[in-house]
């Protein structure tokens, strides 16, 4: 970064900056309120859980403010290492006594007593990659051997890698925001439709060949069909939304964190929100989210070039996706998938990767040609040249005159 574009470096957007910031206040509170409890019995400290909490917000917020300050055109040019350095990861953590394996997925690194999911890096170095690519290649994408094959080459290597973690979820939001890309990226719609044809097959025969995510899927479809069993999350769910009502039961006030919805405060957060906020916090919290993506949108649609404009809309498509299918999982409008809401619910790992989202955003927004203070900056540093230049010829000036008058004066003396 030069010292000129530090000097003139715009501040973070005050829209976005604030719209995350009260996510995670708020996420401070919830996440106590559904923990407590559970924290209690588990560690037999109530505080356990929202110390660690506490401890990744802070580290979230510097991790975002830093890679704000960073060039896009240094995005661009670690594109491909960075690539590279998240799919080393992906297939690292699938190694024995490397990775982490819990609840029967092994998608997890132990470092210093925490656990992280090097998922939450694919997620930006695929978004990285793919705007690199189509922004720097543009005249490729038209044939779909120079265009969209190699992107497709790259899409699959990951997914291959999250199947075997296995994470279905986050193969379903990754492929879903490669579309997107491709989509406002300019590559032809023919192509894209027959990816689309020959990609609903595939996704249909990795569905069916774990017979646990059959078992979501119709749970899904019928949640009473077994209410003790694999149905109970869900239900349990519901029931935290309808309890609440349209105004809840009052924060703290929530009796299905007592043990009745298991890990509440991590992806069923939302339900602990609509049992002791209601339908009006649940309708606050998207509306907070329905500004922070629109201005997102907003930003991106002003880039004028288009590494920077997909670099945007990858990290919003990222996270409007995982809004969604967290609150539809939650209230029964989607399949039941693992999926936290994102700044809001408790996980290390999503928190940072959702604060890498942000910065990448903000760095394109305080890097912008076109921000009027960073203008306004220049022009007053120009003009204060410009009068500085102006004194010292004027003093220049009028030293020589006092020197040739000095002289004229001589014969005098």
């Amino acid at each position: 970064m030069s010292r000129v574009t530090t000097k003139l470096l715009s501040p973070p957007d005050a829209v976005i900056t604030g719209c995350v910031l009260g996510l995670m206040c708020f996420s401070v509170l919830m996440v106590y309120s559904a923990s407590v409890s559970v924290a209690e019995v588990r560690y037999h400290d109530p505080l356990r859980i929202i110390r660690h909490w506490l401890f990744y917000i802070p580290v979230g917020m510097v991790i975002m403010w830093g890679l704000s300050r960073i060039e896009v055109t240094w995005w661009r040019a670690i594109a491909v290492p960075v690539l590279g350095i998240a799919l080393t990861l992906m297939l690292a953590v699938l190694i024995p006594g490397i990775g982490k394996e819990i609840n029967g997925a092994q998608r997890w690194f132990s470092l210093l007593g925490l656990t992280l999911q090097p998922v939450e890096l694919l997620k930006p170095a695929v978004i990285i990659y793919m705007a690199y690519y189509m922004g720097s290649f543009p005249e490729r994408l038209t044939r779909f051997s120079t265009g969209l094959a190699p992107m497709l080459v790259v899409l699959g290597v990951a997914l291959a890698l999250l199947l075997l973690q296995p994470d279905f979820g986050s193969a379903i939001l990754i492929s879903v925001v490669c579309f997107a890309l491709w989509f406002v990226g300019g590559v032809p719609i023919r192509h894209l439709s027959v990816l689309v044809l020959s990609f609903v097959p595939l996704a249909a025969m990795a569905m069916m060949a774990a017979p646990y995510r059959v078992q979501r899927l119709t749970s899904f479809m019928d949640p009473w069909n077994d209410p003790l069993g694999s149905d109970y999350q869900l239900i349990q769910s519901m029931i935290a939304f309808g309890s609440g009502g349209l105004f809840g039961t009052g924060l703290g006030q929530g009796v299905q964190k007592l043990f009745y919805l298991p890990e509440v405060f991590t992806d069923f957060i939302s339900a602990s929100i609509g049992e002791e906020l209601g339908l009006i916090g649940t309708l606050s919290i998207i509306l907070v989210f329905s500004v922070l993506l629109g201005r997102g949108i907003w930003l991106a649609i002003r880039c004028g070039d288009m590494f920077s404009k997909l670099l945007i809309m990858g990290c919003v498509v990222v996270l409007g996706t995982a809004l969604m299918i967290n609150l539809g999982a939650a209230m029964g409008l989607l399949p039941t998938k693992g999926m936290p809401l994102p700044f809001i619910s408790y996980g290390g790992s999503a928190l940072l990767g959702e604060c890498v989202l942000i910065g990448l955003v903000l760095s394109v927004q305080r890097h912008q040609p076109g921000n009027k203070r960073i203008e306004k900056r220049a022009a007053k540093s120009k003009t204060i040249r410009s009068r500085m230049r102006s004194t010292s010829r004027k003093r220049a000036n009028k030293t020589a005159v006092m020197a040739a008058a000095d002289q004229g004066l001589e014969h005098l003396f």
